[in-house]
C-alpha cells in the first residue's frame, strides 16, 4: 500500500489539556487534566488507595528530592507541589531499570517492584476521573470534521478517553488491535487505556474496570519486573504483557511508514521516551521520502529545533495552540509535504 495522502495524528497529554479536559472536585471546583508540570500533584491527589499514595510519595521524595522521609510538617497540597518538577518518564524508567539491573540489591529490587505496582494500579484510577465535556466535544468534533478522514489513523498516547468519548460513535471508529470494523477510523492507544481490562488474558473494552491496561511511559518497554509480574500478570506495564499491545505498536509503525504527514498534537517528544524515538528513527530510515511533520504545541519552536538535531527531517509545520490549528484545513496540513 502506498503512502497516498494519509495523515497520522498523534495525541499527547497536551492535546487533552488543550481541549479543556478537567475533573470535578468537591465544592464545584475543576482540576485540569495533568501535563508534565502537574502530573505528580494531580496523581497523588486522586490516588484511590492511601497506601499506594504513601508509597509513591515516599519514593519520589527519597530518590528524586533527597529526603530521608516525607516532610511531615507540610500539608499534603504543599508536598504535592514540591514534586511537580520530577520528570514522569524518568521516575518510571528508574523503577523499571532498578528492578532488573544486576547491581540492584534484593531490598531495592523488592522496593522498586512495590512502588511500580502502586503506580500502575493508580494510573487507571486517576485518569478515569477525567471525562469528555462541552469543550472537548467541540474541539475534537471540529478536528474530525476539518482534518480527519477514515483512511487516516489517530494515535493517542493518553490513558484517558477524552478523544474517544468526545466524538460520536456513529462516526465509525475502532480501537485498533481490539476491535475489527472494516473501513473505519483506526484509534491506536499504544500506552493502554482506562477503559481497557484483562479478561482471560485478553484485552477487552470495558467501562470502569477494576484494573486498567497501562503501558508505562518508559523507554525500557520490553523489560519485565520479575518480582511483580509473570506471563499472566496484568500489571507489568510493558509491551509484552499482551499480544494486542505488541500488535498496536506494530500497526502504529506501519501507519507511520504509510502516511504523508505526521501531526503531533500536544506531544513534546520527551527525552526519556527513547523507545518511540527509536521507532521514528527506524521509520525515517526506511522510507523513500521523509513525511511532513506538523507540531501543535506552545513550545513548537524548541521542539522543532530538538527534532532537527536528532532526526533527518526536512519539512516541519508549526501551530502554537489547538485553536489556531483547528482554524486551518486539511489541505493546509498536506502542504507540508509539497
Amino acid at each position: 500500500m502506498g503512502t497516498g495522502r494519509k495523515i497520522l495524528f498523534f495525541l499527547g497529554a497536551g492535546a487533552s489539556h488543550g481541549a479543556g479536559a478537567y475533573a470535578q472536585v468537591e465544592g464545584g471546583g475543576q482540576i485540569p487534566i495533568p501535563t508534565q508540570d502537574t502530573f505528580w500533584e494531580t496523581f497523588l491527589r486522586f490516588c484511590h488507595k492511601s497506601k499506594n499514595r504513601r508509597k509513591v510519595e515516599s519514593f519520589l521524595f527519597r530518590y528524586f528530592k533527597g529526603y530521608h522521609r516525607v516532610p511531615s510538617r507540610t500539608n499534603p497540597q504543599t508536598r504535592r507541589k514540591l514534586l511537580n518538577d520530577i520528570d514522569v518518564e524518568e521516575a518510571f524508567t528508574f523503577l523499571s531499570e532498578r528492578a532488573e539491573a544486576p547491581s540492584t540489591s534484593p531490598q531495592l529490587r523488592t522496593y522498586a517492584a512495590k512502588v511500580w505496582k502502586a503506580l500502575i494500579e493508580e494510573t487507571g484510577t486517576v485518569f478515569s476521573r477525567f471525562e469528555a465535556n462541552s469543550s472537548t466535544r467541540k474541539t475534537y468534533q471540529t478536528l474530525l470534521k476539518r482534518h480527519i478522514r477514515a483512511r487516516d489513523a489517530v494515535v493517542s498516547f493518553n490513558y484517558d478517553t477524552i478523544f474517544e468519548t468526545s466524538i460520536p460513535r456513529k462516526n465509525d471508529w475502532e480501537y485498533c488491535g481490539l476491535e475489527d470494523r472494516p473501513r473505519t477510523l483506526k484509534v491506536l492507544k499504544p500506552h493502554g487505556s482506562v477503559n481497557w481490562a484483562y479478561v482471560d488474558n485478553e484485552i477487552v473494552v470495558r467501562q470502569n474496570p477494576d484494573l486498567s491496561v497501562v503501558v508505562a511511559p518508559t523507554h525500557l518497554k520490553f523489560v519485565q519486573i520479575t518480582a511483580a509480574s509473570n506471563a499472566s500478570s496484568p500489571i507489568n506495564g510493558y509491551l509484552n504483557q499482551a499480544t494486542a499491545i505488541k500488535e498496536i505498536w506494530a500497526e502504529m509503525e506501519r501507519q507511520m511508514r504509510q502516511s504523508k504527514v505526521l501531526v503531533f498534537i500536544g506531544y513534546s517528544f520527551p527525552v526519556a521516551d527513547l523507545y518511540f524515538a527509536s521507532v521514528l528513527r527506524s521509520v525515517l530510515s526506511t522510507r523513500e521520502t521523509a513525511p511532513g511533520i506538523v507540531l501543535v504545541n506552545p513550545d513548537a519552536v524548541a521542539i522543532e529545533k530538538r527534532l532537527r538535531s536528532r532526526f533527518p527531517i526536512q519539512r516541519v509545520g508549526r501551530y502554537f495552540d489547538m485553536a489556531t490549528f483547528l482554524q486551518s484545513q486539511r489541505k493546509d496540513v498536506l502542504k507540508h509535504v509539497e
